[in-house]
This record gives structure tokens, sequence and C-alpha cells, in this order.
């Protein structure tokens, strides 16, 4: 029994020392890193909304052209209005001296033009009253303020003439506002200058004022200021 147990100790010896030696390849194992999870933070964005708003309107109550201001009341009541412009780079006024057409400076300065307003005042009253002169009477535009063209010839320049309207080719066929004659310098009447405003149609002051304005210059944001008297201003605009 003995030679026998010896010689099955000696083949399973033989039998493992033979699976570790022979020319097969040893077997590899590739152990796989595993994977980290690492938790991540997620900041919440915020979505800005442009809200797109326009310019507020300087003069939300401004009046409309042809629309009536009343200033003044009882014996000196009165209306005054805007009720038309003109706009170009030049235009060309009579000299009443030697009666010639002269030209005003094409671009008066670089980037301006000149505006027209038509203005209407009419004494509804019984009394004279005073009346806003055109040189305070102002143009806003884009937050700026304009005041008349002070180089504008004016009838009263003609100190050893009879006074007569200085007129203005481009403008002088307009029509006053009721249709009665022809237009000329607001403050003017047949080119006199009366320092009141009388009562009746007749006797209304009717005529333009000139402004010298940015190309910029838009209707739709352009308005005349008028301060009749320390209590009532009136503010047009154009269009």
């Amino acid at each position: 029994m003995l030679p026998i147990m010896i010689l099955g100790v000696a083949l399973v010896l033989l039998t493992a020392t033979a699976g570790c030696t022979g020319t097969n390849s040893p077997v590899v194992k590739t152990i796989l890193p595993s994977t980290i999870t690492v938790p991540v933070s997620v900041v919440p964005t915020t979505t800005a909304q442009l809200t797109l708003t326009s310019t507020p309107d300087p003069f939300p109550h401004a009046l409309t052209l042809k629309q009536v201001f009343p200033f003044g009341n009882g014996s000196v009541a009165s209306e005054g209005t805007v009720y038309r412009y003109w706009i170009n780079e030049t235009y060309h006024w009579l000299d009443n001296l030697d009666n010639h057409y002269y030209t005003a400076p094409e671009q008066p300065m670089p980037g301006y033009k000149y505006l027209f307003i038509f203005v209407r005042m009419e004494n509804i009253g019984t009394t004279r009253v005073w009346y806003p002169p055109a040189t305070i009477i102002a143009v806003h535009y884009n937050g700026n303020t304009y005041w008349p063209d002070s180089s504008h010839y004016l009838p009263d320049k003609a100190t050893d003439e009879k006074d007569t309207p200085v007129l203005i080719q481009e403008v002088q066929y307009f029509q006053k506002l009721d249709g009665s004659e022809y237009v000329e310098d607001f403050g003017y009447s047949h080119g006199t200058h009366p320092d009141f405003l009388y009562p009746g149609a007749s006797n209304a002051l009717d005529g333009y004022i000139i402004y010298i304005v940015p190309d910029s210059l838009s209707a739709n944001d352009t308005y005349v200021d008028i301060p009749f008297n320390d209590q009532d201003r009136g503010i047009w605009k154009l269009a």
C-alpha cells in the first residue's frame, strides 16, 4: 500500500509542476480602473431681458399746429398759435434799399440749416395788450434751445427809408392764417413794428421767425415755446 500512495503523490506533484512550466503563456488579468464620480455643483444662470424704452416726450401736453392758445383775460383776452413751418438750407431776401435779392449763407454753419416758424396772435378783447417779441420765442430740439437768427435783415434797419416788408423769395406768397395777406416778419405789419397788439382781427400779427438749427432736426421732435406773459405759456409740436 505504501508504494502505491507514494506513486499517487508523485503523479499529483508532477501534474502541478507541468501546469507551471509549460510553453503556454500565463494568464494575465487586466484590472480596469474604477470610475470616480465627482459631484458637480450646478450654478443657475439668469437670463437678462432687454427692455427697449423710447425717449420720454419733454412736452407731453404740447399743442398741435393751428391749435389756439388763449392768453390774458377780460379786456385784454387774446389768442396765439403756431400754424406752419418751413425748412431749407438757404433763402433769398429782398433789400428794400437797393431792390435786389440777396442769398442768405448756404449752410449757415457746417451741419446747420434754416427753420421758419409761422406765428399768429390776435387780441380778442377791447384794450391793447403787450405781446411777446420774436426774440423770446424759442425752439427746443433734442435737449437744446435755439433762438431767432439775429443776423436776419428786418424792415426797421432801413431807418432812412419808409418801412416796407422785407420779402423772402421762397415764402413771399405764403398767406397769413386767415388768408387775407401775404406773410412778413412776425411782429411787423406792412413793414411797421407796433409796440402793442390792438383789438380786432385786422390788427393781428402774423408772420415768420427764422432760426438756425441742426441738419438733424426733425419736426417730430421739435417744439416752439412762446411765453405770452408771466402766467401763460404755450408750447407747440411741429409734427
